[in-house]
């Protein structure tokens, strides 16, 4: 990865149509898919034409979704990258549908139709299997997860349904946490899927005109994934870190479609208020990818600030932009589309979450082996390298190494 960073990624999903939808401009389509990184929006004086990383028309599957949004943040996760997905897109638009799951009384853990969050549980766990499988006792991971809900501005944990609204903090290791929130270790998918399953009974969902079940506050499901790994078995251990952010974000909402009223109005003001946070810091760190200099105001929003290194920090993110093909959806899904070729030109500096322990006797010896490796090679034995830091590029030669390294009697 080059010094200057790794965009956003953004890919796009239409929704099909609603069937029980029938007047004739539920049934107009004002977009139109031309190619799996193109569409087009039917706008008049001339169609806007939109570049992604991806487009899935209404015929992609689930899988498809997996594989091409979900599965590279997973094996960066595995290997010491923070990573983030987010679903975004009006109320409506088939967000929690991609990221869970449909919303019948089926088992979304085992339906054909499940998700990125339950495709992400299995993969992630099929590749520590793979991993051990591999490595045997040099290698060790610990998985914890938790789940919160951001709702009216107010941070709760849906792993803790009694529990009061939490506070965010922030310190130099940690970075920014909520305070009080419940981790729970896991150690399979099908443990993952039950903490999943408990929280999202604890979310608040309603009925609006758009949506039989809208979501009504913003959920994150975090897993910190821990390893500990040694190159054999007496050798200094590498410790890596790395958090999976699986976002699924409420959708902006119209009055006048919701007909929102009362405690629901309310919510909408909420979600959109903090949906307009989530502009502005977009657009604020476009201006500092154009070479701008912008304050980023991360802690306008509950949101902003808790997923700050997923916005120009320390991870690789994407973005799943959901999108309604009806024309009635004509201004948000334009509004949607506007705003993901936005975040696709933010630029995150993402490095992997490494560091070296062991005893100081282990570190000893291990800088006297890497002596004796110098002393080889200048001897004229074969010429050595080690791989650099993966936020690099080449190769580091023994020589670079060593004049970092401590003296050694």
């Amino acid at each position: 990865m080059d010094s200057s960073g790794e965009s956003i990624k953004v890919f796009v999903r239409v929704r099909p149509p609603d069937p029980h939808l029938e007047s004739e401009l539920d049934q107009q389509e004002c977009i139109q898919v031309t190619s799996d990184v193109c569409l087009v929006v039917h706008s008049k004086p001339e169609p806007k034409v939109f570049t992604f990383d991806s487009v899935a028309g209404v015929e992609s599957s689930q899988g498809d979704m997996f594989t091409t949004a979900g599965r590279p943040i997973i094996d960066g996760c595995v290997n010491g990258y923070n990573g983030t997905i987010f679903a975004y897109g009006q109320t409506g638009s088939g967000k929690t549908f991609t990221m869970i799951g449909p919303n019948d009384d089926s088992d979304v853990f085992t339906h054909d139709l499940r998700g990125i969050i339950p495709r992400s549980f299995e993969y992630l766990f099929n590749l520590i299997t793979r991993e051990q499988l591999k490595c045997g006792e040099l290698v060790e991971f610990l998985c914890k997860c938790s789940f919160l809900e951001i709702y009216n501005e107010q941070v709760y944990d849906l792993l803790d349904p009694a529990s009061v609204g939490l506070h965010l903090r922030e310190n130099m290791k940690r970075g920014v946490y909520v305070d009080g929130l419940t981790e729970q270790s896991i150690s399979s998918a099908k443990d993952a899927y039950q903490a999943l399953s408990v929280g999202w009974l604890n979310r608040r969902v309603a009925s609006t005109s758009m949506n039989r079940e809208s979501s009504r506050s913003h959920a994150v499901f975090t897993i910190t994934l821990e390893s500990k790994k040694k190159e054999k078995k007496d050798g200094v251990p590498m410790f890596k870190t790395a958090l999976l952010n699986l976002v699924d974000l409420a959708g902006s909402e119209r009055q006048r479609d919701t007909q929102a009223a009362g405690v629901r109005l309310k919510e909408a003001g909420s979600i959109n208020k903090s949906l307009s946070a989530l502009g502005n810091v977009i657009m604020a760190l476009v201006d500092i990818t154009h070479g701008k200099s912008r304050h980023v105001h991360y802690r306008d929003s509950k949101l902003t600030f808790l997923l700050r290194d997923s916005l120009g920090g320390n991870a690789r993110t994407h973005l799943i932009a959901n999108i309604h093909p009806s024309a009635r959806c004509f201004g948000e899904t334009l509004s949607t589309l506007n705003f993901a070729r936005r975040a696709k030109m933010i630029q995150n500096k993402a490095v992997v979450n490494e560091e070296t322990g062991g005893t100081i006797l282990q570190l000893q010896a291990e800088v006297r082996r890497l002596k004796e490796a110098l002393e080889k090679y200048r001897a004229g034995g074969t010429p050595i390298t080690l791989e650099s830091p993966p936020e690099t590029t080449g190769k580091c030669s023994l020589e670079s190494l060593l004049d970092i390294l401590p003296c050694v009697p």
